[in-house]
């Protein structure tokens, strides 16, 4: 036997060696006293077998002892696990690691950068299609992100109004009787419900079977944050970037949002009302050529809806709106590309440094989206 392939086997038997040995130790108590003296005496000889180097032997006497082991103790549970909780714990580790210092999966759940990337939206239909049908359904959404969904109220009663925190990228309908002894509550992704509340208003009766809305869910792009970049290099003007809302005044705190950078320390950057283009110290901003698509009403893919450009915040309760933004050091602005329904930057102000979590690099799911692939 080969020198190399000696040592691969005794490391091999000793280590079943040791967890025969640990199993007998930990039901040994339950044996009588000649069947421990006989295990104990298959031990020794197993022992002097793996000092000796016999392949053969080693083998059949391992297969002997574990064949006798397995007739006196009790059955192991979870066996498989056992013998390879190690690994299982090792591969976790590395799965988190990578996730937390490398590439970091994150969902978009709303609209705020469209048609850059999309979050969680709707289209309506009047009727399913056979792939909107067990068994295909499921397969269906795997590689499109699309589900069908038929919306009906359960239990007839009054509309109590919308809420748009309870899930992201949904809108919920809530409906209860009049005495408000009970509430059911409808979910339908937030830009339907912005149309749905046009007739669904508060007050309005609603009966058992009543539609509410049909149509396709689309979920959110899936992409990885590249955790790792920046530590070699700054933040870049234009990159899509990934960052946490904690501490950030008037945002909710331990969520994540993404936006696109468009001003780094130093710069003063501009919304102007005649120019759809951001102003940075005084000039046009073009580049990346992402930023002038932007501002020119470019479409990002083929069938896209245009960008609407670069815009003044609308005035919305309890922020204070800017359109002017000198940048300090640690200070980043972060604008969605869908400036008509996006809240962003120009509505509760800038993002500090500690906050950045990374741009985003790549749409991972679904398949088939014309956004899979990398992005700029």
């Amino acid at each position: 036997m080969h020198p190399l392939t000696r040592f691969l086997f005794r490391r091999k038997v000793k280590k079943q060696f040791k967890s025969l040995l640990g199993d007998y130790r930990l039901h040994a108590h339950l044996l009588t006293e000649a069947q421990r003296a006989e295990c104990d005496a298959d031990f020794a000889r197993l022992k002097k077998l793996i000092r000796a180097g016999e392949p053969e032997a080693v083998t059949a006497a391992l297969d002997d002892l574990r064949e006798t082991l397995d007739a006196l103790l009790p059955p192991k549970r979870h066996g498989w696990l056992a013998e390879n909780f190690d690994m299982i714990v090792s591969a976790l580790a590395v799965a988190f690691c990578f996730r937390a210092y490398y590439y970091q999966p994150f969902k978009i759940p709303t609209g705020s950068m469209q048609p850059t990337l999309y979050g969680i939206h709707g289209e309506s239909a009047a009727e399913p299609t056979a792939f909107d049908r067990q068994p295909l359904r499921f397969f269906k959404w795997c590689v499109t992100g699309e589900i069908w969904e038929d919306i009906t109220i359960r239990r007839g009663g009054v509309v109590r109004g919308w809420r748009t925190d309870v899930m992201p990228g949904y809108a919920s309908l809530v409906v209860s009787d009049r005495a408000g002894t009970w509430f059911d509550r409808y979910d339908v992704p937030d830009d339907i419900g912005r149309e749905l509340a046009r007739h669904f208003t508060v007050g309005a009766s609603v009966r058992a079977g009543q539609s509410v809305w049909k149509g396709y869910v689309r979920s959110g792009d899936f992409l990885f944050v590249n955790r790792w970049i920046w530590n070699f290099r700054h933040p870049r003007l234009g990159e899509t970037i990934v960052f946490s809302t904690q501490d950030i005044q008037g945002l909710p705190p331990g969520q994540h949002y993404i936006k696109r950078l468009c001003g780094t320390p130093g710069m003063t950057v501009d919304i102007l009302p005649d120019s759809h283009a951001l102003h940075v110290n005084g000039q046009p901003v073009y580049d990346p050529p992402r930023m002038r698509e932007i501002a020119e009403h470019g479409r990002p893919y083929p069938g896209s809806a245009p960008y609407p450009g670069y815009k003044a915040a609308h005035s919305a309760p309890g922020y204070a709106v800017s359109t002017h933004f000198p940048l300090k050091a640690g200070e980043y602005l972060a604008l969605g590309d869908n400036s008509d329904n996006s809240l962003d930057s120009r509505y509760w102000g800038t993002v500090p440094a500690r906050n950045l979590l990374g741009p985003a690099s790549f749409v991972h799911w679904p398949f088939a989206s014309p956004r899979w692939g990398n992005i700029d």
